[in-house]
């Protein structure tokens, strides 16, 4: 296949965003330009969700023994209490630290400057007692914030270039990021901040998932400007990855092959 003749626009923007030492690292932006630390949506209807702590019995050697990625699922109920907590040991807000005169969230994922630019948004079916649709998690809140009702798996599937492991799974977690909540602070180089916040955040998934007895699978290939359109983002976040959680399948449960 013929190489791309479109500019190498990654290279060039590595290099530019690189610290050297001939260069001073750009300022932060103007302070009084700060952006909504979180994301809700006024007047969304929302759902409480159980599950607001860490209870998983797992230890954490046993989950990364155990970590793959699972591409075949069963699709069978999920109960509520398991998306709550999924959720908030991935990413929920567990309490307020002061750093520098400054008050910060605090999670159990880190991030640059604990400015936490991400947001989550899950695609349901199956899950107890919650209609299907597209949600929003706030974080600090606990709940889901309803963005569009019925299913929303097959647009997903069909956004993310027919990867048809989506199909099965009870819930697609679709990462953004409000990048100006950290290149405020970091300029230029905020960018890369970004991605390696969403994989802290991905990993988190991930080991959580399997620590809970569910397969995830992570996934970085979608048409972005019609994934953002279908979630119905502001203008100012985009999306970054999408993480699918379910049962896995008789063929790949924690016995089953090893997959990167």
């Amino acid at each position: 296949m013929a190489r791309s003749k479109e500019a190498d626009v990654a290279r060039l923007y590595h290099l530019q965003s690189s610290h050297v030492r001939s260069r001073t690292p750009e300022p932060p932006f103007d302070a009084d330009l700060q952006p909504l630390r979180f994301r809700t949506y006024v007047g969304s209807a929302r759902t409480r969700l159980p599950g607001r702590d860490f209870a998983i019995d797992a230890p954490l050697g046993a989950a990364l023994e155990r970590r793959r990625s699972i591409r075949e699922f069963a699709l069978r109920p999920m109960p509520l209490e398991t998306l709550g907590r999924l959720l908030h040991a991935s990413y929920g807000v567990r309490g307020a630290r002061k750093l520098d005169e400054e008050w910060f969230v605090d999670r159990s994922t880190p991030s640059a400057g604990g400015l936490y630019p991400l947001e989550i948004y899950v695609a349901t079916q199956a899950v107890e007692e919650l209609p299907d649709g597209l949600y929003h998690y706030d974080a600090r809140a606990h709940e889901l914030e309803l963005r569009r009702e019925g299913p929303a798996h097959p647009a997903i599937t069909d956004l993310t270039l027919d990867q048809d492991m989506v199909v099965n799974t009870n819930v697609v977690v679709i990462i953004t990021a409000v990048p100006f909540r950290t290149m405020r602070k970091y300029g230029q180089r905020g960018y890369r901040y970004l991605w390696i916040d969403a994989g802290h955040l991905g990993q988190n998934l991930y080991l959580v998932a399997t620590a809970m007895g569910l397969g995830p699978v992570a996934i970085g290939g979608f048409y972005d400007d019609e994934l953002k359109a279908f979630l119905a983002l502001p203008a100012e976040e985009d999306a970054m990855y999408v993480v699918c959680i379910g049962q896995p399948g008789t063929t790949e449960g924690p016995a089953g092959p090893q997959r990167g």
